[in-house]
Parts: structure tokens; sequence; C-alpha cells
């Protein structure tokens, strides 16, 4: 009578367990609000300028809705803080015009505000970039000595890019150039550009060297020169088994 007793008493235990465990599964995860996030950058006139990230509905995403907030993302990232979160809430306008009708950069570029990508090879960016399907255009870099180029430099393990599209922007660099990315070790998804990129090599409409996964993305209208080799409308490399290009044009 004792076994039977005891073995009544574990399966009760056992099924109170798993009520328990079925109602915490329906109780919300906590998101940590970011800390405000206060940084100096160059702003477009030239000077040094303070702008201070928020997460207004704390969500654990910096917002970004103009181009010294998109400056100052950067920095932070460039800075050390590579795995904060950001999240675009309007279109951003850097420069206007960039391009000529052509693809080709309009005019020598002196007049416009130069961008500095998100994420160096060294300290690649491994938070979550969400465009939530807003635009940036005019961003512009021209330096034949400079890898990594693109919106973001570097893309690290468990990054992710998604929902942005990048227009009228000009990317020039040497080895790693791409519209979204220069190189990419996570995860870019729904992501778009129309744009030139100009590079030697590892050059892409979307990403310059792809280690990972690039999906749901498109590129129309880019120059790829002087480029030699490993030149892609999507990706220039794509390097690695577990590399992938899926649902693009």
């Amino acid at each position: 009578m004792t076994k039977k007793r005891n073995k009544l008493t574990i399966r009760g235990l056992l099924f109170t367990l798993v009520i328990l465990m079925g109602a915490l599964g329906r109780v919300p995860l906590t998101v940590n609000a970011a800390e405000d996030l206060a940084v100096e950058i160059t702003g477009a006139d030239g000077t040094p300028a303070s702008v201070t990230l928020k997460d207004a509905d704390g969500d654990g995403y910096y917002e970004i809705g103009t181009a010294d907030e998109l400056y100052a993302f950067a920095a932070a990232v460039n800075g050390g803080d590579n795995a904060i979160n950001g999240k675009l809430i309007a279109d951003i306008e850097v420069n206007k015009n960039v391009l000529a009708s052509d693809g080709n950069l309009n005019g020598d570029g002196s007049n416009f505000r130069v961008w500095t990508p998100i994420g160096p090879a060294g300290n690649g960016f491994t938070g979550t970039f969400d465009g939530a399907g807003h635009i940036i255009s005019g961003l512009y870099i021209n330096d034949d000595n400079t890898n990594y180029v693109g919106l973001f430099g570097h893309v690290g393990t468990d990054g992710r890019v998604q929902k942005v599209g990048v227009t009228d922007f000009y990317f020039g660099g040497s080895i790693d150039v791409g519209g979204i990315a220069g190189s990419n070790n996570g995860t870019i998804t729904n992501c778009y550009t129309t744009g030139t990129v100009n590079g030697t090599r590892d050059v892409g409409g979307v990403v310059g060297y792809n280690s990972n996964t690039v999906a749901s993305c498109y590129s129309v209208g880019n120059n790829y020169y002087p480029a030699t080799y490993y030149v892609g409308g999507i990706v220039g490399y794509n390097s690695g088994s577990n590399s992938k290009v899926q649902n693009s044009f």
C-alpha cells in the first residue's frame, strides 16, 4: 500500500509541475529597457556634438529617427558597445543627390557628410538593427584604403540586420564593400539597396563578403568598379559551409 501511495504522490507532483510550467509559459518575458546613452559625434557642420540615444518605449532598442542619432549609434558600436540594439522610427536622409542619374558620384564628394560604417572588423556588430521598413538615404564614403565598407562594416556572429532600405548612396572602399554590410557573419534579412558600391575585391550590392545568412533581400542599379574579382549583385563572395543566400534578387 505504501508503494502505491508513493507512486500516486510522485504522479501528483509531476502533474502539478506540468501545470506550473504551463502557467509560467504564458507569462510574458520581461524586456530590460536600455539606459540612456550619451555619445559624442561630429555634427553635419563639422563641429563636435553630443547626442543622447534613448529607449523611449522600454523595449531594449535605441530609437533612431535623425541623421545625428544614426551617427551616434554607429559611434557607440564602434566605441565598444557592439551588442546594443537599434531601430529606425523614421526615414533618414543624410545627404541629398549623392548619385548622378548614371549612378556615378555626383561631384567630388567634398560637400557630403562622410559616413563611418557601423562595426569595424575587430568589433563587429552583434546586436539587432531593425529598420522597421524605413529608408536610410544619402550615405557617402569614398576611401580606397578602407576595408569593410557599407551601412555596416562588419556584422558579427549573432548580429542581425533587418527590414531596412539603403538608397542614393556611394560606398567606395577597397576590400569587402556592400550596400548593407561590407562583411557579414550574422543574419541579414528583408533589406534592399539602390546605390553604388565601388571596390577592388569582395564587392556586392547587399554584402561584400558573406559567411552566414542573407535572405529576402534585393539590390538594384549598383555599379561595381574597378572590382576585378569576387563581385556579385547580392553577395560578392560567399564563403564557408554555413553561408547561404535565399529568396533574393
